[in-house]
């Protein structure tokens, strides 16, 4: 009979203290491990990227293969914390949306006009199953083109906005 698999057995976690994040002149992520090895172009993947945005951040060389994990991200020195948090933001953009001005639906496809951090957007929806809320009032919604967007509290929102919101939930 085999024996069960330990998970942290499989997982390499990195000494915050003892790694070094930084940027070349090409503005590629570079990673310097505990062991002194120094690695380009490396991709940082958020392993539960809805609920732990700074823990467990896994870091992949340039073919995905795994280095190591951070496991929070807090305890990085300040400069390679505010690397990791900038590429961090960059591949997980998500505008908040701060008000929903309309939808329309047809074609089985329903366009949004809504405001965000990031200014006016219209987009798409397919399926309400894109839509996905959370705890303490938080939503997720994944437009047509797979982009994303985050309301922080729909509870906060404006009555209208909270309306038509609830029309799709």
């Amino acid at each position: 009979m085999n024996e069960p698999i330990k998970v942290a057995d499989e997982l390499e976690f990195l000494d915050a203290n003892k790694v070094s994040i930084g940027r070349n002149a090409f503005a590629e992520l570079v990673v310097q491990l505990p062991d002194g090895t120094t690695h380009t172009k490396v991709e940082p993947v958020r392993s539960f990227p809805v609920s732990e945005t700074t823990r467990y951040i896994a870091l992949l060389d340039n073919e995905g293969n795994e280095l190591g994990i951070v496991e929070d991200v807090k305890k990085l020195t300040p400069n390679s914390r505010d690397v990791l948090t900038e590429e961090l933001q960059k591949r997980y953009f998500m505008p908040k949306i701060t008000k929903i001005n309309s939808l329309d639906g047809q074609f089985g496809v329903t366009t949004w006009n809504v405001e965000t951090t990031q200014g006016d957007v219209e987009f798409g929806i397919r399926t309400r199953y894109d839509i996905v809320t959370l705890e303490s009032g938080r939503v997720l919604i994944k437009d047509a083109d797979g982009n994303r967007y985050e309301i922080e509290n729909y509870n906060k929102l404006d009555p209208k906005s909270i309306a038509l919101l609830q029309t799709q939930m």
